[in-house]
């Protein structure tokens, strides 16, 4: 009779302990740049009773005119323009963790909440992102990339100056773009060489510099294949009831389950359609 074996995969699978890691193995999560990139002005307005933020806007007035000694001069009027930003967008995420899961399961709560919170801010740069529409009355601020989809030095100038044609201020301005236009600019010959970036080094480092033509860089896969480049001020976003987290028991329904609801309330508006061009 040949030798018998004991052998773990079967004889004393049995006796083979599993071990389960406290560390968790986090997926990889977009970037959410757009939210921390728009302005906020009115958003300690809206904090108590109330559902819109009228804002007034004031126009500037015509040429003035140039007075002979004994000449009259007509007096000008300007008419108030009226902006609403309006609170009205409810953003939610919930999920139902059972008792004997949170009892006999790794802790995954906070885990669970950050996730549930994550999905929150990536639904709420989609919408942002779904309300830009730039201005396309002449120059329109919607352009086409130079070369199929490639970000080049001209398109990053051409959008640059056409918000220089518009006055608009030169700090906080913001440049979005996505994996395939961010990689592009390392073949712009000025961002890649240490002449113009000593510190960056980013041809060593693979990141971005502070700035690129006046422009704070942000990037996310989430952009696809549209560069956004816009003033701060360009988009307005306003919390009346910032990130809540709150945890039921579902016991009076007879299950042994506790229901974490995540949610917040706001308002979003596009404020100028000057401000802000894309390419795409």
């Amino acid at each position: 009779m040949s030798d018998q074996i004991e052998r773990a995969s079967t004889e004393l699978s049995v006796l083979v302990p599993e071990l389960w890691s406290a560390k968790y193995y986090d997926v990889l999560l977009a970037g959410l740049p757009m939210a921390d990139t728009i302005s906020k002005d009115y958003q300690g307005e809206i904090a108590n009773l109330g559902d819109t933020v009228n804002v007034s806007q004031f126009p500037e007035f015509g040429d003035a005119v140039e007075l002979a000694e004994d000449q009259k001069n007509d007096a000008s009027a300007i008419t108030v323009a009226q902006i609403q930003l309006i609170i009205n967008k409810r953003i939610a995420q919930d999920f139902i963790i059972t008792n004997l899961a949170m009892m006999q399961a790794l802790p995954a709560m906070e885990k669970l909440q950050e996730l549930a919170i994550y999905s929150i801010m990536k639904k709420i740069q989609a919408l942002i992102v779904s309300l830009i529409v730039p201005s396309a009355s002449a120059p329109d601020h919607t352009l086409a990339y130079t070369s199929g989809t490639t970000l080049a030095l001209a398109d990053i100038l051409a959008a640059k100056e056409l918000l220089d044609a518009e006055d608009v201020p030169m700090s906080n301005r913001h440049m979005c773009v996505g994996a395939a236009q961010l990689n592009d600019m390392f073949n712009i010959t000025g961002f890649t060489s240490t002449d113009f970036g000593v510190s960056n080094a980013p041809l060593l480092n693979g990141g971005l510099p502070s700035q690129i033509l006046g422009f704070i860089p942000h990037f996310s896969s989430l952009f696809g294949n549209t560069s956004y480049f816009y003033h701060s001020s360009f988009f307005q976003m306003a919390t009346q009831q910032g990130m809540s987290v709150s945890v039921y028991d579902l016991g009076v329904d007879g299950k042994r389950a506790q229901r974490v609801n995540c949610d917040t309330l706001i308002g979003l508006k596009q404020f100028d359609n000057k401000r802000v061009v894309t390419i795409s």
